[in-house]
């Protein structure tokens, strides 16, 4: 009787601990950090997105503030208190603006947290500098949109390019470099390129300066190259929509893509359409369609056919997903991270960032994709 009693406290205590462990295998989080719906809502809604497909028990969202320039010790705040759940065993960050760099390494020496996977999408911050301090680094591939923007306006027999931008982006790396690529491309079509100077939002005169700025300049550079074919492009997300709606109603301007190219980027508001950012992206290019065809404008607009920015959350998330169960073994797994972005982006470039000076940074990871046609969608 006595040794059935011990037998019979064994096999509790070996089923107490099952659940036990089971229990704190269930708590894991993944942490997700965006911009404002003001900033970036592609993303804000790609977390909302994470969140009804891994549940609110497991994960968790919080915003950086619209300011972020000026209230980085907020941004960095933020992260460190996600860093500080130990059931947090990942944190996706996107956009990575300044701070990120900063926050990863606190949480790595000052928090000890060396079991966390750190991931950093559209950072603000140098490649070199980021991917040092993030275990992944997912972004669109702005460099070589120097040549897919240019290949648009070519086709359209754009003669003139104004860049929209302002000091704080022309000294991020992949922004420069975008830049001289488009400069380079331009003088080769003999294209004239025209650098304008825009508000930064996060400055003084915050988003509304810098939008009102685009709704005023737009008509007065195409009053100043009257009778030409004009594409504009900015930098900024803020920036989008206003520059959007400048161009729909001037016969002679083109609109080659936002800065985070997307269906969903500040079309919706821009065109007022009532389309779900993240939803069937081929019912949002349709829609966008046949309201550009309203303005006579569905050859001066262009953008991609996924929206990258939702796309980076989206894998993001889901290898953090698999890298905390175990289905990953490897913080930075070049194929499963090639093979997730090519399963949601169709026809989607995946590549390592090269440095200008010819250094491969292998966990930084940049997307291309081919951008769309308006007519395409019409009538479909």
């Amino acid at each position: 009787m006595k040794k059935l009693g011990v037998l019979l406290l064994s096999v509790v205590m070996c089923m107490l601990f099952s659940v036990s462990a089971f229990a704190e295998e269930g708590n894991w989080k993944i942490a997700i950090l965006t911009g404002t719906t003001s900033q970036g809502e592609e993303e804000f809604r790609a977390a909302e997105r994470a969140v009804a497909t891994f549940g609110e028990d497991h994960v968790v969202t919080d915003t950086y503030p619209d300011n972020f320039m000026d209230e980085t010790e907020t941004t960095i705040s933020k992260l460190i208190s996600l860093a500080s759940d130990e059931d947090v065993k990942a944190i996706v960050m996107c956009q990575a603006v300044p701070g990120a760099k900063a926050a990863f390494d606190k949480i790595r020496n000052e928090l000890g947290r060396d079991d966390i996977l750190l991931i950093a999408g559209v950072p603000q911050e140098d490649p070199a500098v980021i991917s040092e301090a993030a275990d992944l680094v997912f972004y669109t591939n702005e460099a070589k949109q120097g040549d897919t923007i240019m290949e648009t306006c070519a086709n359209w027999g754009v003669e003139v390019f104004v860049h929209y931008s302002f000091p704080r982006h022309l000294a991020m790396e992949t922004i420069a470099a975008r830049k001289a690529l488009l400069e380079e491309n331009c003088a080769a079509l003999g294209i004239e390129y025209v650098e304008a100077t825009a508000p930064d939002p996060t400055g003084d005169a915050g988003v509304s300066g810098a939008q009102q700025f685009i709704l005023e300049d737009v008509p007065a550079k195409m009053e100043q190259y009257a009778g030409k074919k004009v594409a504009f492009f900015t930098t900024n997300c803020a920036m989008q929509e206003p520059l959007q709606k400048a161009i729909l109603d001037q016969p002679d301007a083109y609109y080659p893509q936002p800065c985070c190219p997307s269906p969903y980027h500040a079309f919706p508001a821009s065109l007022g359409l009532e389309i779900s950012v993240g939803g069937d992206d081929t019912v949002a290019l349709q829609a966008i369609a046949e309201k550009l065809a309203e303005h006579d404008a569905v050859e001066r607009y262009s953008t991609w056919p996924s929206p990258v920015n939702m796309t980076i959350i989206d894998v993001a998330a889901e290898y953090a997903k698999g890298f905390i169960d175990g289905d990953i073994t490897e913080r930075n797994d070049h194929d499963k991270i090639v093979e997730l972005f090519q399963s949601k982006c169709d026809g989607a470039i995946v590549e390592n960032y090269v440095n200008a000076d010819g250094t491969v940074l292998d966990n930084y990871y940049t997307v291309l994709l081919a951008p769309v046609d308006f007519n395409d969608y019409l009538g479909a």
